[in-house]
């Protein structure tokens, strides 16, 4: 009798909570047609929440009690409002009636009326968006990508979304599930990284566009009315939107504002034309739809996002299959100007995984999956990868495979694998060794707290080996500063001066072709050690070395007269150096500082050297040396576009004290043959300028594809093909004795040029013209992307 009565007093008196978040599902049509509605708004009067229905017209909505009263909106149909009680039959079956457009006559102005109505949208957004600080929301996000014939990964994911009116939007994922070709590692799926289109500025694709919102929005957009519904007995109105700036990324489509309100409802919009990018991205489209709603309250708030995007990506001899994207999001159970915990902002990333997130199934209710995400789900294995569904055509395509088949089986299986991994070879030519090949072994140990790497080789004209070897070992770590003890040795050909642009593999190409050698050569057995710190200060290494090195001239006359095509430019002589031992402190400075990339991307960049040799020392020189460089990249116009035009500087200065020896000299590069990358003196062909004192200054602006805008040739601008503007200008001096033949400047060297740039993707021409002096000079380098 005790559990009965127990068991009767739960009937009686807690019948809400054994009713608790009741699930109400249902479908959307339109009552004249019955097809479904996709993405109609669902809200559960009372409370911030609500959902939209899938692309089938079918939704869940979770209510914590019943009765409930649910409001249904779809844009051109007339709301309706539903009780919801446990009687009620499920799923419901809902049929829109079509609302009827207002015919009243509009009175044409020279001023639109649209741009009124979005006056107001805007002044009433500034009301309300100053008392809105924070809020907090449930969110659910799927995302789902597709090749040209069906869809081959879905991710979703329900997660907890916070926006604070200075520090801006977070998301923490609670739970995931997605499809078995993918892992939970990669599943990110969520809306931090969507925008809200009632925001002032929006990140899209790196583009970083004024919002139709923004206070400052007529200036850049025309708004045009094209027609006036009504919703809830209020006018509702469809504004085109169109961009009034043609070379700005801006948005254009249609947004929905609800009269009286004079808020946004609905947003149909997509990036223009100028939000691209350059090849081999050959297709890029991207589509936005939002919804929104006050839930009673003054807050305009989004119920979802949608996004619609594909990119088709190819070069000439490999073709990738479209990229279809597609995610919708919905934003629900937000609280308002509630406090905000601090350690979702103490991460820079707008997304993170909570440590508990559940693997296995989602904590919040989804919307509904479409038959063919249902499909998706029950078909797709642990097999069907990504790379396989969109795996390229094309003959570069064959060729990569092939390259990737002989590197898993190894590229010298068919010699029982014999070369070790590690190994590369080295081969170059020049005038005074002719061919040279070798190898080179580069290996690392304990962790990487050691790292090996020997060469060796042989010269079949000079008849000399080279060989040696470096070393590295992780000392210790002083307050996150690593500290490495540095040493090594090496016999073998230098170059006689050092460029900052070529190395003697590139300069081998156009001399076995017949073109002037951009070096001169000596012999140098050097045994060096010293210190490094990596990461002293931000991004900058310093280094300590003592070097012994004795120098010595090859022998004169003993050029090679020799070229692939039997016909080359005049073999000049290779100078006589001072020959000698040579003892030397050396620091160098980087700050920043990466392998060349010819110009490929702008850099910010600094290095500063200084060597010191004495008698002192025991050495057979005296001198103290000084270089310098700087490199530096900056946006100039159109900033808010992901490519925006950009200014490149570089500067670079030596000079030194003493008597330098020749094989110290500094050097201003020229062309390397018809290689003219950023930094050089385009007109300088063939050979640098040399000298104990030396300065270079170079800069250009890259227009990117603003040129071609204004002059309406779209196909260039879908092509990437871009305009730099550069000039630079050069000086070297070479004080007491030194040899005949030697080239430093007539005064100032100066130029000025035009590049195209990205050429079928993967050229710059560029024209230059000589200023302190006549001549011209075309050459090619590789285009700037960013």
């Amino acid at each position: 009798m005790r559990h009965l009565c127990i068991l009767l007093f739960l009937l009686l008196f807690t019948q809400d909570l054994l009713y608790s978040q009741t699930d109400i599902t249902g479908r959307i049509t339109d009552g004249e047609n019955g097809q479904p509605l996709p993405a109609a708004t669902i809200l559960l009067e009372g409370t911030y929440r609500g959902t939209i229905t899938n692309p089938d017209g079918y939704f869940t909505l979770p209510a914590d009690s019943l009765p409930a009263v649910l409001t249904i909106r779809y844009i051109g149909f007339e709301s309706q409002r539903l009780e919801v009680t446990r009687q009620t039959p499920l799923p419901l079956q809902i049929a829109m009636t079509p609302s009827v457009t207002e015919l009243g006559e509009i009175v044409v102005t020279e001023r639109d009326p649209g741009l009124t109505i979005m006056e107001r949208v805007i002044a009433r957004k500034q009301i309300w968006r100053e008392s809105l600080s924070t809020y907090r929301a449930e969110a659910y996000t799927r995302q789902s990508m597709s090749n040209d014939t069906s869809i081959v990964s879905i991710l979703e994911s329900s997660s907890v979304a916070y926006w604070d009116r200075e520090r801006g939007h977070r998301e923490v994922q609670l739970s995931s599930r997605q499809t078995s070709n993918m892992s939970e590692d990669q599943n990110f799926a969520g809306v931090a990284y969507l925008p809200n289109f009632y925001d002032d500025d929006i990140q899209i694709a790196g583009y970083d566009m004024v919002g139709v919102t923004h206070s400052d929005a007529l200036r850049y957009y025309q708004f045009r009315l094209l027609e006036t519904l009504q919703m809830d007995e209020k006018p509702l109105y469809k504004i085109e939107v169109t961009p009034r700036r043609q070379r700005q990324p801006l948005f254009e489509g249609t947004v929905w504002v609800l009269g009286r309100d004079y808020a946004l409802i609905e947003v149909d919009l997509k990036p223009n034309e100028v939000v691209s990018f350059p090849p081999p991205v050959q297709d890029f489209d991207l589509y936005y739809r939002q919804q929104y709603s006050n839930y009673g309250g003054e807050y305009w708030l989004p119920v979802d996002m949608r996004v619609n995007g594909l990119i088709h990506i190819g070069v000439v001899g490999m073709q990738f299959p479209p990229f279809r994207f597609s995610q919708v999001s919905r934003l629900s159970d937000y609280e308002v100007n509630t406090a905000l915990p601090d350690s979702v902002y103490q991460a820079e990333e707008l997304f993170s995984k909570a440590d508990s997130t559940n693997r296995e199934e989602l904590t919040v209710e989804p919307i509904p999956l479409s038959e063919e995400e249902q499909a998706a789900y029950a078909t797709i294995d642990s097999t069907q990868t990504l790379e396989e569904a969109f795996k390229p055509e094309g003959f570069l395509a064959r060729m990569m495979e092939r390259e990737e088949q002989r590197e898993r089986t190894g590229r010298f299986a068919g010699i029982g694998r014999i070369i070790p991994d590690g190994v590369d070879f080295r081969a170059h030519f020049n005038r005074m060794d002719g061919y040279h090949l070798g190898l080179r072994y580069g290996h690392s140990f304990s962790g990487g707290s050691w790292e090996l790497d020997v060469f060796g080789g042989y010269s079949f004209h000079s008849e000399e080996w080279d060989y040696g070897g470096s070393f590295s070992r992780r000392l210790a770590t002083l307050k996150s500063t690593p500290v490495h003890l540095l040493g090594g040795y090496g016999n073998g050909t230098e170059t006689r001066f050092t460029s900052r642009h070529y190395t003697s593999g590139m300069n081998s190409i156009p001399v076995l072709l017949g073109d002037i050698d951009y070096f001169d050569y000596y012999r140098n057995e050097k045994l060096y050690g010293g210190l490094e710190f990596r990461r002293l200060l931000p991004l900058t290494d310093l280094s300590l070395t003592f070097n012994r090195e004795l120098h010595s001239s090859f022998e004169p006359g003993t050029e090679m007269n020799y070229s692939l095509t039997g016909w080359h430019k005049e073999r000049r002589l290779n100078p006589v150096i001072e020959e000698g031992t040579l003892h030397s402190l050396k620091m160098e400075l980087a700050v920043n500082v990466a392998t060349s990339n010819y110009g490929i991307t702008g850099n910010r960049e600094f290095s500063l050297s200084t060597e010191w040799s004495d008698d002192a020392l025991g050495s057979d020189f005296s001198f103290t040396r000084l270089d310098a460089a700087l490199n530096w990249n900056l946006n100039t116009f159109y900033p808010r576009r992901l490519f925006a035009n950009t200014l490149d500087l570089h500067l670079s200065a030596g000079t030194s004290f003493g008597e330098l020896p020749l094989q110290r000299f500094g050097a201003v590069d020229g062309s390397l043959s018809s290689f003219t990358p950023f930094g050089t003196l385009k007109t300088r062909h063939g050979r640098p300028y040399e000298g104990n004192r030396y300065w270079m200054a170079a800069a250009e602006h890259n227009f990117r594809t603003i040129p071609f805008e204004l002059l309406g040739l779209r196909p260039l601008v879908e092509k990437g093909w871009g305009v730099i503007l550069f000039g630079g200008a050069g000086y070297t001096k070479a004080d007491g004795n030194y040899p005949a033949g030697l080239m430093v400047t007539d005064g100032i060297h100066s130029e000025v040029g035009v590049s195209l740039n990205s050429i079928f993707g993967i050229l710059r021409i560029d024209v230059a013209k000589r200023i302190d002096a006549p001549g011209t000079f075309i050459g090619f380098s590789l285009p700037r992307y960013f």
